[in-house]
């Protein structure tokens, strides 16, 4: 009789070990797929083999860098915190908040050095809420009208 309780026993716990196995598995794919990872435009342009790759990159837009075509932006560059530069091609629509100074982050496939074919744009929100005027140091300061 004690040899059938010990059998039952470790089969129920084989069995929860297994689900206790899966549940972790499924939650820490789903956690894995939200999260949003990207690289800066200096750890792209370190990439001697990143064409044809797809990369996400964040950074700010470059005043005067934003080229139209029928009121659309279809290129553009973004900069990382210590200047380098990245040109981008994008045909699709841009969120709302796109400008000079806006930060950025784009998924795309490499297009040699220093170039992205984007598939997405989307805006980064700032991490900082002032009440209002934003302090001269801050990446809002240019998003902002003056006057306001």
């Amino acid at each position: 009789m004690s040899a059938l309780l010990a059998s039952r026993r470790v089969k129920l716990l084989l069995l929860l070990a297994v689900a206790t196995i899966a549940i972790a598995v499924l939650a820490l794919r789903a956690v894995g797929s939200s999260l949003s990872y990207y690289s800066t435009p200096e750890e792209f342009m370190q990439q001697l083999d990143a064409e044809g790759r797809r990369w996400r990159v964040g950074g700010r837009v470059v005043m005067g860098t934003i080229v139209e075509q029928g009121g659309r932006p279809v290129a553009f560059e973004i900069e990382g915190e210590h200047g380098e530069r990245l040109s981008i091609a994008y045909d699709g629509i841009v969120p709302n908040l796109f400008g000079p100074g806006a930060f950025v982050v784009i998924d795309g496939l490499a297009e040699g050095h220093g170039r992205l074919r984007a598939s997405r744009v989307v805006i980064k929100h700032e991490n900082e809420f002032f009440a209002d005027t934003p302090p001269p140091d801050s990446p809002s300061r240019q998003l902002v009208p003056a006057g306001r």
